[in-house]
């Protein structure tokens, strides 16, 4: 039986050869090894310490500065004339509008007539009755010139009588003297005299008193025309406002009738817009209604021009989450506008000078106002800080921080439960 040989023949023992540099393979391991620790100790210190890396552009920074902190509100607007008038109709009747929308119109301008029947029939009876009036009063002086004449005529009837009897009484004593007549007589022609003289001052009387009552029917006459003048004038000053006049010089807006249209008294016909006055109305949302107050500053930005104005009116109530403010616009000679023109404003609340403040931000929102990221080389650490006034662009720092320190103000919700974070 035949046996397979073994491979054992064909082996050779190789000799080790010796290294000339065992040293220099030590030192490379050694330079590898420290490298490579060099490169992960930042990871493995970020993986055991749990400080989160943050990659540089998605932040916003800012620095932190002194300068002056003006405390407003951006807001939105219209421009509206301070001086529109509404004009109205005075009576009823048919209007007939003369002043298109648009026309330019003098002050004092007719822009429209109201025709009114009613009126012009009431006028005319008012001045026939004052014409009736009229003719009564120089019927009753006419009358009282009579009266007068008769009183005239007894008084100078009395004032005969008594002259006669002087005459009789004179002629009676002497003939007495004489014995021509008796005493009897004689005492008759004295009662005869003083019988004239009470009728002449009876008369005297009576006339007195009868023109103190022509006087007095004479300024119940008179008193009743003028009444009545009155009346015919407040009608003709009714029938001159049926002539609708422009109250100022401007421009036509609106009709608010259509023509030849039946109006009623005190119904609106059509608006004149004065151009040379301007307001601005403004819609402040609520959350800034307690900072407003009037006479503050707004700066509004018109047809690309800026201008000051001041808060002249609060509205006292809120609509759709917003305030109404009108604000005076003034030096707008070299603007052309127009009525309902859009415009933005700021309205200034509060300002101050040399405050340490940064750009508002979105880091507002993690912690309250009450901390933010400080730049420090490749780290960003928190820090207590407090706040104070705050703007639309700006806000005041009270503590917490100095000028020139830079801060992350873009949002930190991301990393807000770490203390410090890498910037790499």
């Amino acid at each position: 039986m035949n046996m397979i040989n073994s491979t054992d023949g064909q082996d050779q023992v190789i000799p080790k050869m010796a290294s000339n540099k065992p040293w220099g393979k030590i030192v490379a391991g050694t330079i590898i090894f420290t490298a490579s620790v060099w490169f992960i100790l930042p990871t493995l210190s970020q993986w055991t310490g749990g400080v989160p890396s943050v990659e540089p552009q998605t932040i916003t920074r800012s620095e932190v500065f002194n300068g002056t902190l003006i405390r407003d509100v951006a807001v939105n607007g219209k421009l509206v004339a301070a001086n529109a008038p509404t004009l109205y109709s005075s009576e009823s009747g048919q209007v007939t509008l003369l002043a298109k929308p648009g026309d330019i119109v003098k002050e004092g301008a007719i822009v429209a007539i109201v025709l009114s029947p009613e009126l012009q029939s009431t006028i005319k009876q008012a001045t026939a009755k004052l014409e009736s009036l009229k003719i009564d009063a120089s019927r009753g002086e006419l009358n009282d010139l009579e009266s007068k004449l008769d009183l005239e005529r007894i008084l100078d009837t009395a004032s005969i009588r008594i002259n006669a009897s002087n005459r009789e009484l004179a002629r009676a004593e002497l003939s007495f003297k004489k014995q021509v007549i008796s005493e009897i007589d004689l005492v008759s022609k004295r009662d005869a005299k003083l019988e004239s003289e009470l009728l002449f001052k009876h008369a005297e009387k009576r006339v007195e008193l009868a023109k103190k009552r022509l006087e007095f029917e004479n300024k119940t006459r008179d008193f009743s025309v003028k009444s009545q003048q009155l009346i015919v004038d407040e009608l003709q000053r009714r029938v001159e406002l049926l002539k609708v006049r422009a109250p100022v010089n401007g421009v036509v807006g609106n009709w608010l009738v259509q023509k030849k249209e039946r109006v009623n008294d005190t119904q609106a016909i059509m608006t004149i817009v004065d151009l040379s006055h301007y307001e601005a109305e403004l819609n402040v949302p609520e959350f800034y209604a307690d900072d407003l107050g009037l006479g503050l500053d707004v700066q509004m930005k018109i047809a690309g021009k800026s201008l000051i104005g001041k808060v002249i009116s609060i509205s006292p109530e809120v609509k759709n989450s917003q305030v109404m403010v009108k604000v005076s616009v003034d030096n707008l000679s070299d603007i052309q506008l127009r009525q309902n023109q859009r415009l933005n404003a700021r309205i200034e609340f509060e300002k101050k000078e040399n405050v340490l403040m940064v750009k508002r931000g979105s880091f507002l929102a993690s912690h309250g106002g009450q901390a933010a990221y400080v730049i420090n080389g490749e780290q960003a650490y928190q820090k207590p800080i407090t706040i104070g006034s705050q703007s639309v662009e700006f806000i005041e720092i009270t503590s917490g921080l100095n000028a020139g320190d830079s801060i992350i103000i873009s949002s930190t919700e991301k990393f807000d439960t770490h203390s410090t974070i890498l910037l790499n």
